[in-house]
């Protein structure tokens, strides 16, 4: 196993399907909203699990609780401060003026907050590869299944101000490009060195970005479409499959 190339393709591959947002946007005039609940849902139990079962309680054991206390608040803190500054997956579900060149400043505009909340997501990747393979492997399927409404939210205000099919879709794979880019560097220096303060704050952190972005992004919008129950169910199944993933890789 390569301890830079593996976590920078495994990231390659969770970034970049953010482009399949974008082809279910292309491809389906309508999604049903019920389907969009469950999705969003089943997403938001896997990141959620993955965020504690696996990340939270891994760094536990590598850092003091004080140094823990700091790195998760500021994975949440730094996303936060994200959010306030460019709009991300919530603006897309809100279609409220459909002019043509206001749809497609908030397409480009949610495209850049994407492509900057992707370059945390590629560290935890590394992170997690580098203190467990397997644990690698489960962080990029949690993160790939919540780039999937990342790159829908992109798509829909494009494909509404009329932006040609190849330019969305170059987009919404251009976007995700960052979180290998992430990979790559965090991998090189985890190679380079690597104490359990280096392998356990990037874990502390990666978990307070990716409970931020499920309480905050994934759980409100799922909520949107209508369907409590269905999210309910869709979120339990999604930690249900995130221990299965786990179970079988351990």
């Amino acid at each position: 196993m390569d301890p830079v190339l593996e976590p920078f393709a495994l990231s390659l591959i969770a970034g970049s399907s953010t482009v399949i947002g974008g082809i279910i946007v292309l491809t389906f005039r309508r999604i049903g909203n019920r389907i969009a609940s469950f999705s969003l849902g089943f997403a938001s139990g896997v990141m959620l699990l993955v965020s504690f079962y696996n990340l939270f309680l891994e760094a536990v054991g590598l850092l003091t609780h004080i140094e823990l206390m700091i790195m998760f608040s500021l994975g949440a803190v730094i996303m936060i401060a994200l959010d306030l500054v460019l709009p991300h997956i919530e603006p897309a579900t809100r279609r409220g003026n459909d002019e043509s060149s206001r749809m497609i400043r908030k397409g480009v505009l949610i495209a850049l907050g994407i492509t900057l909340h992707n370059f945390p997501e590629g560290l935890v990747v590394a992170a997690g590869y580098a203190y467990l393979p397997g644990l690698g492997l489960i962080i990029a399927i949690a993160i790939m299944l919540h780039n999937i409404p990342e790159g829908l939210a992109m798509a829909i205000p494009l494909r509404m101000g009329k932006v040609k099919p190849s330019r969305v879709i170059a987009l919404t794979l251009l976007s995700g490009l960052t979180e290998p880019v992430a990979a790559l560097i965090t991998a090189i220096a985890f190679s380079v060195v690597k104490t359990n303060e280096l392998i356990g704050s990037p874990l502390a952190f990666a978990a307070g970005v990716m409970t931020y972005i499920t309480a905050d992004e994934l759980i409100p919008v799922a909520h949107e479409y209508g369907y409590k129950h269905t999210v309910s169910i869709g979120l339990l199944l999604g930690m249900i499959f995130a221990l299965l993933v786990d179970t079988l890789l351990s």
